[in-house]
């Protein structure tokens, strides 16, 4: 009697084989896994970062070309004339603190907008004058400090501390 010999594995080879590779894609998961939430509070971070710098620059730039400024309300609310449409306007920007935003108003009779993200939550904003205001001939910059939390981003809520310092031009001609 001849005995044939079968060439292949065992069933304990594959069983042991099946493990290690079951072990090492779940490790191999896991990480995956990791990268992709990490990615998700990366991507709303440079979001939540995007929108504050963006706001704050596009306030910066009026600050910048403005003149008169007045603050009111504690530092909550700047106003100041600002050269739009060929027509000297009263422009203001104010801290709500019910809404937990800084809102924009362009001309007296105009309502207020809202700049920021209504899911960034403004925790401290003010506005300060350093220098003189009220020479036009003097230097004097304008500093706003902001606090600000995100909305909860895989149940974490991330505070940023942003500030600014503007210095208005000089203009001349009236």
């Amino acid at each position: 009697m001849t005995i044939k010999k079968f060439k292949g594995f065992t069933l304990i080879e594959i069983l042991v084989a099946t493990g290690i590779f079951v072990s090492v894609m779940v490790v191999l998961s896991q990480v995956y896994l990791a990268v992709i939430r990490s990615e998700r509070v990366a991507y709303g971070l440079l979001n939540a970062e995007n929108n504050l710098r963006n706001n704050l620059e596009i306030i910066a730039r009026s600050l910048r070309m403005g003149k008169n400024f007045k603050l009111e309300d504690n530092g909550k609310r700047i106003c100041f004339d600002y050269f739009l449409d060929n027509l000297w306007k009263q422009v203001c920007y104010r801290y709500n603190g019910t809404n937990y935003n800084i809102e924009q108003q362009i001309g007296k009779d105009a309502d207020y907008e809202p700049l920021f993200d209504p899911n960034l939550k403004i925790i401290k904003a003010n506005f300060y004058i350093q220098g003189d205001s009220s020479q036009k001939t003097s230097q004097m910059t304008i500093v706003i400090p902001l606090e600000v939390e995100t909305p909860p981003i895989k149940n974490q809520v991330y505070t940023f501390h942003l500030q600014t310092a503007v210095t208005p031009r000089i203009l001349t001609a009236e």
